[in-house]
């Protein structure tokens, strides 16, 4: 039996500690121009940049002063050169050590939502004269002797609602791409923890003391779409990125995320995508 193999590398990054900020230019290595993934969150500023940057099988032009915030685990892919700018990466360990901080520190992964239509932030002249005097306060802080990594999280806090700011300032995001429901945050981290084994909109209102119809109703006024939107949405991505950098065959994938007949599994890719599993996997990348 061949060995299950994911194809999609991970790109260490030098973290010191659980963070890390670097000029992009200067951060060359074998994943350069090929895609590949990080184990942390990462925000990617392009100062000055042209060509294209592919997220999650999404290509985006590039251009000066965009901002790009990815989750653990997604799958990108910069030029092999042509661009400037910075690189911000962080655990959500180094973010919120305590509950404290959980209470008190601005809820970053609302900005690090692949849950709705992904889209990059234009940041403008005034923010971007305000940010590289953050990334500077960052980078003098993180290589003084004796640095202090709640001085790093608080410059970072202040990034992050920065980035905020111009994000609701960006029509290409939506009206409702700021609507920061408590409920909706928690609900995309279930759907991220279960989406492989519970398809099912009661199994996530249950977790809510909601019933299916209610939780439905909470999520299509706050994103436009619904519990089971959100887990379709969740399947169909893990199956792309299976199909695209893994050699499992179909049948692996579909047993994998849940499904136990392949044949509805490709039905249910088909009608999603427009496409069979078999055709997505011929003509990625291609």
């Amino acid at each position: 039996m061949n060995k299950i193999v994911d194809t999609i590398p991970y790109q260490q990054i030098p973290l010191n500690g659980q963070f890390s900020v670097f000029e992009m230019e200067n951060f060359q290595t074998e994943y350069a121009g090929i895609p590949h993934r990080h184990h942390v969150f990462q925000i990617l500023w392009f100062t000055k940049a042209a060509g294209d940057h592919v997220v999650d099988f999404v290509k985006y032009e590039l251009g000066d002063n965009t901002l790009f915030l990815l989750r653990p685990g997604q799958v990108h892919q910069l030029p092999k050169s042509g661009f400037f700018g910075f690189s911000i990466t962080f655990t959500e360990q180094f973010y919120w050590e305590n509950k404290h901080e959980r209470q008190t520190l601005y809820d970053f992964t609302t900005l690090f939502d692949d849950s709705q239509e992904y889209a990059p932030i234009r940041i403008g002249n005034e923010a971007a004269e305000s940010m590289q005097k953050i990334i500077s306060l960052m980078q003098a802080e993180l290589w003084r002797e004796g640095s202090n990594s709640s001085v790093i999280k608080h410059y970072l806090n202040a990034f992050l609602l920065l980035s905020e700011r111009e994000k609701k300032q960006n029509p290409v995001n939506g009206p409702d791409a700021h609507n920061h429901d408590a409920r909706i945050i928690q609900l995309r981290r279930l759907v991220e923890k279960n989406f492989r084994q519970e398809h099912q909109a009661g199994f996530y209102a249950a977790h809510f003391s909601l019933t299916a119809k209610r939780l439905n109703e909470i999520a299509k006024e706050a994103i436009n779409k619904t519990v089971t939107d959100m887990v379709h949405d969740r399947l169909i991505l893990e199956a792309k990125r299976q199909l695209a950098f893994s050699n499992r065959n179909v049948k692996e994938i579909c047993y994998e995320l849940g499904f136990e007949d392949p044949a509805y599994f490709s039905r249910f890719f088909r009608h999603h995508t427009g496409i069979s599993p078999h055709e997505f996997r011929e003509t990625v990348f291609k």
